[in-house]
């Protein structure tokens, strides 16, 4: 089953590290067993995108050539025929974690093409009545859902955090580490944001209008008055359940780290979530005695990432432009300026898209 009669896939074509990404003519994919093909909507397109282009990134250096980019939304345009929910024209996010049956490796052009073809179990269904009518949301900055996944796993997976627990977040004024504040918020929690720049911190509380369950630190690089002037905004300076660390690639180590630990409550939880390739500076006898637990985590199981769309979907997490969003989209014809527009002005609650068909 097919949703368009559309005979020609437009992508941007990845064939050197040393060349600009340039678009080429695909075919469109064919829909097998176990698979979905997906018609692109739009393709969120992060800060760092221009490192993964031209190699710079390890993580990211896959053999050439390819299609670019893992997540996008997008709607249903054909399906295998083991297919039991999703059918065509269906609304779908498309999650960039392949947790393949016999081999990742098959899975390897993304989503800046027209049509993008994915494992079955990577589309997740998305309720339109509520996102674009009840909500309002334009269906481009639901590309949105990528960014908040990666927090949702640090916040709700890793240090599985309830209502009623305190939760220190730093660096807070990034991409993820602000997402990482509100989805503690929505969960309930207390949250006290760290960072260097006291108007990024109260533009932030402003805008999530949080009153007392959002504090925040300006950070002095002294670890010992930073500890306590968090404790001090924990509530009752009782301490805190969980930090969640954010620290950027272009970091030697994570600068908050030390201090933030001094923090925490006897079995609290660190959450290591930053692209830094620094070492820890945890002590010894303090994780000992506190019965710490330290953690890595990258993106986030399917079962986080369904509860997070149906807190999205109910409006329990709001991530349109009326709650602070900013979007910027693109076509395929647009994409050096996208890819630079998105370095120029990443942050919180700002984003960049390419959108490949119209909506």
């Amino acid at each position: 089953m097919t949703s368009t009669t559309q005979t020609a896939n437009r992508a941007l074509w990845l064939s050197s590290y040393d060349e600009p990404l340039s678009i080429k003519e695909l075919p469109i994919p064919e829909a097998t067993t176990g698979t979905i093909v997906v018609r692109i909507l739009a393709a969120p397109i992060v800060p760092y995108a221009y490192l993964a282009h031209t190699g710079k990134l390890a993580a990211f250096r896959l053999p050439l050539p390819y299609v670019p980019n893992p997540n996008a939304v997008g709607r249903v345009h054909a399906v295998g025929p083991d297919s039991v929910r999703l059918q065509p024209g269906d609304l779908v996010y498309v999650d960039a974690t392949v947790r393949a049956r016999d081999d990742p490796n098959v899975w390897r052009d993304g989503s800046l093409q027209q049509f993008q073809k994915l494992p079955l179990e990577n589309a997740y269904p998305l309720n339109e009545h509520w996102l674009l009518r009840e909500l309002g949301y334009p269906a481009p900055l639901l590309q949105a859902i990528a960014y908040y996944s990666v927090a949702a796993g640090a916040v709700m997976e890793a240090a599985d955090v309830r209502a009623g627990e305190t939760v220190v977040v730093g660096p807070s004024g990034g991409t993820f580490g602000g997402l990482a504040v509100e989805v503690a918020l929505a969960l309930g929690a207390s949250v006290v944001a760290l960072g260097r720049s006291e108007a990024k911190l109260s533009a932030m509380r402003d805008t999530l209008a949080a009153g007392d369950r959002f504090k925040y630190v300006v950070m002095t690089g002294d670890d010992g008055a930073d500890a306590q002037a968090i404790i001090k905004a924990t509530p009752d300076g009782a301490g805190a359940d969980v930090y969640n660390d954010w620290s950027p690639a272009e970091l030697a180590g994570p600068p908050y780290l030390a201090a933030a630990a001094q923090t925490l409550r006897r079995n609290g939880r660190v959450v290591l979530s930053g692209g830094t390739h620094g070492n820890l500076t945890i002590p010894y006898d303090l994780a000992m005695l506190k019965d710490l637990k330290i953690v890595g985590k990258w993106m986030c199981a399917p079962a986080t990432l369904h509860r997070l769309i149906r807190m999205i979907e109910r409006g329990a997490l709001r991530i349109g432009e009326e709650s602070g969003s900013r979007l910027k989209v693109f076509s395929l014809e647009e994409h050096h300026e996208a890819v630079e527009y998105a370095r120029v002005n990443g942050g919180w609650r700002s984003y960049t898209a390419i959108a490949p068909n119209e909506a």
